[in-house]
This record gives structure tokens, sequence and C-alpha cells, in this order.
């Protein structure tokens, strides 16, 4: 076994690493420009219990009328934060890609307890979803999509 004995140098450790820093220097200011103009902006969490389906949703504007819009849908919002539509579009890839799709339509999940597990590590809003769903009588845990 041979021991590669080559000195890091420092210059080219800075210029490996210049490309990704500024990379997400730019992400983390796009996000605040956006959150800048658009206060009102919010991603959320919204569960109807009647067939246990998560709306995982942004909206521009999460006022009084989009909420009420919501429960006339049979949905309870669990909870919202600021987030822009590029975080709503990446969590829905995500999910995409490690195995759930769609129930009815782009952003409507059967809830399950391994969707909320995997939503909780990606840092989703979901106030008291986990509770909800342990509280209730008849929730589908077999279904991990």
């Amino acid at each position: 076994m041979t021991l590669n004995t080559t000195k890091l140098d420092p210059a080219q450790i800075e210029q490996a690493l210049l490309a990704p820093c500024m990379d997400a220097v730019i992400a983390v200011t796009e996000r605040y420009q956006f959150l800048e103009h658009h206060r009102g902006a919010r991603v959320f969490t919204a569960y109807r219990e009647i067939d246990h389906v998560l709306h995982l949703g942004f909206h521009d504007d999460l006022t009084h009328q989009a909420r009420k819009e919501l429960q006339e849908r049979g949905f309870q919002l669990m909870e919202a934060r600021e987030g822009t539509k590029r975080e709503h579009r990446l969590l829905l890839l995500t999910l995409k890609e490690i195995g759930f799709s769609h129930h009815y339509g782009e952003g409507f999940y059967q809830a399950s307890r391994s969707l909320v597990r995997h939503l909780r590590n990606l840092g989703w809003p979901l106030g008291t979803l986990t509770s909800t769903l342990n509280n209730s009588r008849s929730n589908p845990e077999g279904s991990t999509n």
C-alpha cells in the first residue's frame, strides 16, 4: 500500500470551492429577493381527513380567501411558512425521485407515515400533522406512496 504524499495546494482548493459557494450565494440571494417582493408567498401543508390526502402547495398570497377555498374542498391547513415556487417545485421533484407519486394531481399525495417522515427531514412545514395522523381512526398506513 502506497501513500500519496502530494501536498494540497490551498489555491487549488479555494478555486475548486469557488463555484459551489457562488451558486449557494446566488440561490440564497434569489430566495430573499423573491420573498421581499412577495411578502405573502407561502409553502404549506393541508390535510383532508376523509380520504387521507395531503396537499403540499405554494400560494403567492395565502389570504383568508385562499384558506377558505382549501376549507371548502375539505382541507385543513396544518402549517404554512414563507417559501418560493422553486422550493415547492424542488420538493415535488424530490418526492418523485424517492418514489412518491401524485394522488389526484400535482401536489396531492396519499398520507402515510413514510411520506410525513420524508417531509419532516426535508424541512417542509407540517404543524400538527403527525399527531393528526396518529389520532386518525382509519389512517391507511400500508400506503407508502
